[in-house]
């Protein structure tokens, strides 16, 4: 049995999984498996995985034949890992020289649970300004974090972050974690949603000032680009997860010394989808309602106060912001904001343009309740399924109902 595994979930990589794997296997710290999880890629990454399976013992994968979503993939990596302690890679980052060994060190001296270790970055964007802000975010601090206060420090007081791919972590805690985390078919925030389970489960937290074990390829992932509208409703499916987690918690008698950790984790999702909001270019009404489809009508009022539609007023987002009243309920409170903001924008667009307040219909007609939406459901039975001409799997086993 090997003591480290590494797991890595691939969709379309090829550019640079070559380099990423290679980066694991040059370690000098060798007693390691590789666990690769190909999530129906279509560029060739399967082709790739299957060359190393074929002349590289220490490399295993399996395929999805749909895309099923990396916390799935991470979940039947995690079933199957043979390793005491295991760390996470993405396929387009490395793993630098010596980095094996350290974090393996690192884990075994502290007898921790988690032990988070230096990283750097690099971006394919060139971008010096970006580059740095996110270097700052991920500055690393020694720091201890013991028992239900790991959720709290990471969540709450954000004493570190919850990346996968800049710790390594005790095997036995993991799988404890994915036994425990309910499914779902999730392709972004996926690290915040096993992280959260993890930490859960750990005694013990600890980071630890060392010279860079990873690069972090900055710029390729869909979380640094402009979204377009079905993009961003991708990225609204990660408040599914949020009735799930709160199920676990109550399941477990932990929700209400854990009610300040999901309000944060919320809250901090919530203004991202506005941040997200803000850089989508030609938005419509449909990709708002989107936005309130998935986290409630009180998320449009961040976004207008952000973009300041009300106080520097266009005949566009009049026109769309009277349009969202009149198709969304809201509590009398609120629309009565709502409506008063937008009389006084009105006021103002007549003192510039006779004609602009024609295009804008009545708030008067939204008089109804907003309630918030039902949580999303999902029937889907997905497989995990072989083929000669595909990766050869090490193990084959269907997923339950999510």
């Amino acid at each position: 049995m090997p003591k480290l595994s590494i797991i890595i979930p691939v969709h379309n990589e090829q550019p640079l999984l070559r380099r990423c794997i290679d980066s694991i296997l040059s370690q000098s710290f060798k007693d390691l498996e590789v666990i690769c999880i190909d999530d129906a890629s279509s560029d060739g990454s399967d082709g790739i995985l299957q060359d190393y399976v074929d002349h590289e013992p220490r490399v295993h994968a399996t395929a999805f034949q749909r895309h099923l979503g990396t916390v799935l993939a991470r979940k039947l990596a995690l079933l199957d890992a043979q390793g005491k302690y295991i760390m996470f890679a993405d396929a387009d980052d490395l793993l630098l020289p010596g980095a094996c060994g350290t974090a393996v060190r690192l884990i075994e001296e502290a007898r921790t649970d988690i032990v988070q270790f230096s990283v750097d970055f690099e971006s394919e964007r060139k971008n010096a300004n970006n580059l740095e802000l996110f270097a700052r975010v991920f500055r690393e601090k020694e720091m201890e974090s013991h028992g239900t206060n790991i959720l709290y420090d990471c969540f709450v007081n954000h004493r570190f972050m919850h990346n996968l791919w800049n710790k390594i972590y005790r095997a036995e805690v993991c799988k404890q974690a994915v036994d425990a985390m309910p499914d779902i078919r999730l392709h972004h925030y996926t690290d915040l949603y096993l992280s959260f389970f993890i930490l859960f489960f750990a005694d013990s937290y600890r980071s630890v000032i060392t010279k860079p074990c990873y690069r972090y390829h900055f710029g390729g992932g869909v979380s640094t680009k402009v979204p377009d509208g079905e993009q961003f409703r991708d990225l609204c499916e990660v408040s599914r997860a949020f009735p799930l987690m709160e199920k676990f918690l109550r399941d477990r008698n932990a929700y209400e010394t854990n009610i300040s950790v999901l309000d944060a984790i919320r809250s901090v999702l919530k203004k991202d989808m506005v941040n997200k909001l803000l850089t989508i270019p030609n938005l419509t009404s449909e990709i708002i309602s989107d936005a309130i489809e998935y986290w409630g009508g009180d998320v449009i009022f961040d976004f207008l106060s952000e973009t300041g539609m009300f106080k520097y007023p266009c005949e566009t987002r009049l026109s769309l912001v009277s349009d969202l009243i009149e198709r969304f309920k809201a509590d009398q409170r609120t629309i009565a904001k709502l409506q008063s903001d937008l009389a006084e924008a009105q006021s103002k667009m007549r003192k510039m343009s006779p004609r602009s307040s024609q295009v804008l219909r009545s708030p008067a007609r939204a008089t109804s309740r907003l309630g918030h939406p039902s949580p999303v459901s999902s029937t889907i039975k997905q497989e995990v399924t072989s083929s000669p001409q595909k990766v050869q799997f090490r193990f084959v086993q269907k997923l339950p109902r999510i």
